[in-house]
This record gives structure tokens, C-alpha cells and sequence, in this order.
């Protein structure tokens, strides 16, 4: 049992980042939709890979260089495998008139004028919050935002179909829902780095991303009749953002003193 919950976590180590895994993770198709189980916990390992380069930076040099020096390396860790799901939703969504060409265009590597003014904006504001956040909170921000942008993401495949058919999509063996204990686990994960803040208010942005996943997975499944593994990335970007300017709001309206 321990043995094949290794298996998955490492599986999901290499399927959502680049970082190095110890031995050698065997492949087994049938434990490819449970690497979601371990989704919140790899974003818990880039976030602290992104705030250690936040805090060594940030001995040296202004808050807002070492932002985005901890930014790139998070965009790096992972391949940009998010932030090209937001790229390529922004152009489908953007430029795509029904589901067929909608799925068309996600599918196409080129990078339109809706995903780059969209990257342009998403990292604008990710720096300017990020800067403007107490540096001393800036760490568990970014580890608690990798973790938590992750979680309601298994709600979206809970609760919709995936919208491509074929299997020429690497995402089809990662699209069947998991169990509800899975989820269960992944959310008891995705909650751990809340309680190290000094309030308990940050436990709003539980239900606030779960709230934010769930109008776009509506949406997705108005438009397309489902999601892919593009709309998830798009919507761990988002997530990701809100709660940067959640916790900035709630600093800078004097609710949180750090």
C-alpha cells in the first residue's frame, strides 16, 4: 500500500514538474488518474523551492527583484505547464467561436495576441501583489497559494466530463474523477500551511477558490460541454492570483497586521 502511494506521488512529482525524483518512478497506466491525489502536496514542494529563492534573494535585493526571481523559478520547476493552459485557454476562449474551434485552437502551439496580452497581465498583477505584501509574509503566501490554487481543481473533474473524446490528449488518463476519500486527503493537504498564519480568516480563501473553480467550470462546461487539462492549468493560474490579492486586500484594509 505504501509502496503504490510512492508510485503515485512520484508519478505525480514528474507528471506536473520537472523536479528530480530519488529512483526510478516505473510507469503503470493504471495509477495515472490518481496522480491528482498528490496535486496540493507537488504544489507545496515548488512553493518552497519559490519562496527559498524569495527569501536568499531578498537579503540582497529590492522585494520586487526577488519576486521575480521566486516567480521564474516556480515557471521553470513546473515547465510552465500552467501558464501555458492559461495561455492557451485565453487564446481559445478569446479568439473561438464554438466548441470545435475553441478545442482547435487550444490545441495549437502558436501563441496569439489573447495569450500574450493575458500572460502580460497575470504575471503584472502576480508581481504587484506580491511586491506589495509584507515581506515577512510573502514565504507562507507563496507556499499556501501553490498549495491551495490546487485542491478545488479535483472538484472541476468531480463534477464534469472531460470535453475531448479521443485519446490524443496526454490529459485523458488523468481525467476520471477521483474517489471522494482522495479528494478528501488532497484537501486535508491543500489546508496544512493556513494554520500557520496568525488568523484564521485565510481560511476564507478555502471557500472563496472553491467558489472561483466552480464558475469556471460552469463556464467551460457551458462553452465547451466539459473541461481539458488546459482549462485546469488556466484555473490554478487564477486561483493562484486570487489569493495573492485576497491577502493583500485583507493587509492592506488592516484586517491582518502581517
Amino acid at each position: 500500500m505504501i509502496k503504490r502511494e510512492l508510485q503515485i506521488l512520484g508519478a505525480s512529482i514528474l507528471y506536473f514538474s520537472r523536479l528530480p525524483f530519488p529512483f526510478k518512478v516505473p510507469y503503470n497506466k493504471a495509477y495515472q488518474q490518481l496522480v491528482l491525489t498528490w496535486f496540493p502536496l507537488v504544489g507545496a514542494f515548488v512553493g518552497i523551492l519559490g519562496s527559498l529563492i524569495f527569501y536568499g534573494a531578498n537579503w540582497f535585493l529590492p522585494q520586487m527583484v526577488s519576486i521575480v526571481l521566486s516567480l521564474s523559478a516556480m515557471v521553470l520547476v513546473t515547465g510552465a505547464f500552467h501558464e501555458d493552459g492559461f495561455a492557451d485557454v485565453c487564446d481559445a476562449f478569446g479568439g473561438g467561436y464554438n466548441k470545435e474551434q475553441i478545442l482547435v485552437i487550444m490545441k495549437d502551439s502558436r501563441v496569439g495576441a489573447y495569450a500574450a496580452i493575458g500572460l502580460i497581465l497575470l504575471f503584472a498583477l502576480k508581481i504587484t501583489s506580491l511586491t506589495a505584501i509584507n515581506p515577512g509574509s510573502v514565504i507562507l503566501v507563496i507556499i499556501a497559494s501553490q498549495v491551495m490554487s490546487r485542491w478545488p481543481l479535483l472538484l472541476i473533474t468531480k463534477r464534469w466530463d472531460y470535453a475531448r473524446k479521443s485519446n490524443d490528449s496526454k490529459s485523458i488518463d488523468t481525467s476520471k474523477p477521483l474517489s471522494v476519500f482522495r479528494i478528501i486527503l488532497a484537501f486535508i493537504l491543500s489546508i496544512i500551511p493556513l494554520f500557520f498564519f496568525h488568523s484564521w480568516i485565510v481560511f476564507i480563501t478555502v471557500p472563496l477558490l472553491v467558489l472561483v473553480s466552480w464558475i469556471f467550470g460552469a463556464w467551460f462546461n457551458k462553452k465547451i460541454g466539459g473541461y481539458t487539462g488546459d482549462c485546469l492549468g488556466a484555473v490554478q493560474q487564477v486561483n493562484e492570483l486570487v489569493f495573492y490579492i485576497f491577502y493583500l486586500g485583507l493587509q492592506h484594509s488592516g484586517i491582518l497586521l502581517s
